[in-house]
């Protein structure tokens, strides 16, 4: 992938083409957009959102109009004065900016001239390590936020650079290997969650540059925690500030060089018949993985970007395809995963994705949560048993998702938060009890991961958005200062995250290790098998009904050759347990083997009400 001088516009690493290219050792700054239609273009280098001077360019045969000028050092700022095509003449930010500030004398943002050589990288080894590692192979927890209104609210945002270390002493205290960040591309409106993307290199404005968001990726790469980027290559911001500025890439010269039609978000589709949006957008995704050290690129909307209207965009789907196959072949341990929500079978054999979200699982089992105990029964075979099948005989590789869009159902309720969705139990203990065997159902049902929400390992009363749009902070953290069952659940997640993370059975072949034990839909019980470690087996047991039982045989499949192996069973988890806000009332201590007629064996054990147990089994 070296650089093409002779064809810049069909190189792969555009970022090293356009935008400002300031050389320290030339001691210049180069400036190159494309805007092939456009009658004639400026830069026009600002201060604090005044004219300083204009810097006339030229125009390439490939449509890239291009000055050098060793008068502008890294920090300054800039605009483009574009007359386009039917002169009309309007300020535009770069397309291709590595940072934007707000300079609120104008109530603009403008671009900054950036040297990437400045920052030096600590994370060496995190990189080295991640290049020989099969992500499909290794533990996969994911914390998924919102930067700018984790900690604070938006309208007094923290750096990167203060995030990093309390971001990453989180995910260590809770277990989680990895954070999923929304919201990083830079957009136009404060109060937005992020989607309307205005540019698609340069990171949120409100939260620092460029550098700032490198110190934040190698912070927590130290502290081994991994980093996947919620990318939008399916629709755009295209709306305008005023008749003479304007942030978008809508129109730039004057005529449609990447739009398609309306997107149903109110901006507008990504049209991938158009040779620049394919250059534009492989570009961005690259510059995300070669110069800012991402670890995975979670791709929005892919539903709507390869279907609409009941026919395939091939286009878009050829496009997917070469991303992930230079990703896989370029940037090895690198994670390409789908947010796919129609059912479209096979991603990973048509376009090269490793994992995608399991929209089904997060559907069904919200659900299971608002159905009644007494009405369980009769949605076992499509809520929990269809589910489980359905993983393993899956052509996609999937995580278990609890994202933002489950539990926001807009600024003026929280119908969807979790504690909406147990509404129908009798009091708090049973809510919360219910909610444990959830996150333990998402933790350990055969997947190759899972994926929280900010705010949901709280089980916050109010959801994440109506707490964004009030001006506060997306996650209630009053709610840890308390001895609360709040406070009791994030502890919860944490000890089951470190579980799952310890033990290689649940995470070493995903749901190829998984099989069923036992199942009965009268008494909403469900036991399976994930997997086998230097002879020691995980069991896991799931109670879906709020009635518990001291005393409960669980057959063991005679399918099973090493059932017979089976020396000894131990629990090792039990989300009853008092630390966490259970009863304790059914621990099990001793687990007995019954050996019955015809060489069946069974587990006698105790089982709580709405609770899950993680046995280990101890093979001969």
């Amino acid at each position: 992938m070296a650089t093409s001088q002779n064809q810049p516009n069909i190189h792969p690493k555009l970022y090293e083409i356009r935008g400002a290219q300031y050389s320290k050792r030339n001691k210049n700054t180069t400036f190159r957009v494309y805007a092939p239609n456009a009658r004639c273009v400026l830069v026009i280098l600002t201060s604090y959102g005044r004219e300083m001077s204009r810097l006339a360019m030229q125009k390439a045969d490939s449509g890239l109009w291009e000055t050098v000028t060793d008068k502008v050092l890294p920090g300054a700022t800039y605009l483009y004065l574009v007359d386009n095509c039917n002169g009309k003449k309007m300020l535009r930010t770069d397309p291709v900016s590595f940072s934007v500030v707000y300079v609120p004398e104008v109530n603009q943002v403008h671009s900054i001239v950036h040297d990437h050589t400045v920052y030096q990288w600590s994370d060496q080894l995190w990189m080295q390590t991640r290049a020989r590692t099969d992500p499909l192979r290794s533990p996969l927890s994911i914390y998924e936020l919102q930067l700018k209104s984790w900690k604070n609210d938006i309208y007094h945002p923290l750096n990167y650079r203060q995030l990093a270390p309390e971001l990453a002493t989180y995910c260590q205290q809770m277990g989680f290997t990895h954070v999923e960040i929304f919201g990083i591309l830079d957009h136009a409106y404060k109060p937005a969650r992020g989607y309307q993307v205005a540019n698609y290199f340069a990171p949120y404005r409100d939260n620092g540059i460029c550098d700032d968001l490198k110190f934040f990726v190698d912070h927590l790469h130290q502290n081994n925690i991994g980093i996947i980027l919620d990318w939008i290559p399916t629709h755009f911001q295209h709306y305008h500030q005023s008749d003479s500025f304007s942030i978008s890439l809508h129109e730039f010269d004057g005529t449609n060089l990447y739009a398609d039609g309306a997107s149903a978000w109110g901006t507008l589709y990504f049209d991938f018949n158009k040779e620049e949006t394919c250059r534009f957008l492989f570009a961005s995704a690259l510059y995300f993985l070669d110069v800012m050290h991402m670890d995975g690129i979670r791709f929005d909307a892919v539903s709507a970007m390869i279907r609409r209207r009941s026919n395939d965009i091939p286009a878009a789907i050829v496009f997917l395809r070469n991303l992930n196959k230079t990703i896989h072949r370029c940037y090895p341990g690198v994670l390409c995963i789908a947010e796919e929500t129609d059912g479209y079978r096979n991603l990973t054999k048509i376009m090269d994705f490793d994992l995608k979200w399991n929209i089904g699982w997060s559907f069904d089992a919200r659900n299971l949560l608002r159905t009644p105990y007494n009405e369980r029964s009769n949605h076992w075979q499509q809520k929990v048993l269809n589910i489980l099948n359905a993983t393993c005989r899956d052509d996609d590789k999937t995580i278990l998702t609890l994202s933002h869009d489950d539990t926001d159902s807009g600024e003026h309720n929280s119908n969807n938060v979790l504690l909406s969705c147990v509404s129908h139990s009798r009091n708090d203990s049973e809510k919360f009890a219910d909610l444990r065997n959830f996150f333990a159902w998402q933790t350990l049902a055969p997947s190759r991961g899972h994926m929280i929400h900010m705010g949901d390992e709280l089980v916050q009363p109010m959801s994440w958005y109506q707490h964004f749009r009030q001006g506060r902070s997306s996650v209630d953290w009053s709610l840890v200062n308390t001895s609360s069952l709040h406070r009791k659940m994030q502890e919860y997640i944490a000890d089951l995250n470190r579980l799952y993370q310890h033990h290689q059975q649940f995470w070493q072949n995903g749901e190829q290790d998984f099989s069923m034990i036992y199942e009965y839909g009268p008494n909403l019980i469900v036991a399976y098998h994930r997997g086998t470690y230097d002879n020691r087996r995980m069991a896991v047991i799931h109670n879906f009904s709020n009635c518990g039982y001291s005393s409960y045989d669980i057959s063991l499949p005679s399918s099973d050759s090493d059932v017979r192996r089976i020396q000894n069973t131990v629990e090792i988890f039990n989300s009853d347990n008092p630390v966490y806000g259970g009863s304790g009332l059914f621990q099990n201590p001793e687990i007995e083997i019954i050996n019955s007629f015809a060489s069946r064996r069974s587990l006698r054990l105790a089982i709580p009400p709405l609770a899950t147990l993680i046995l280990e089994e101890y093979l001969s």
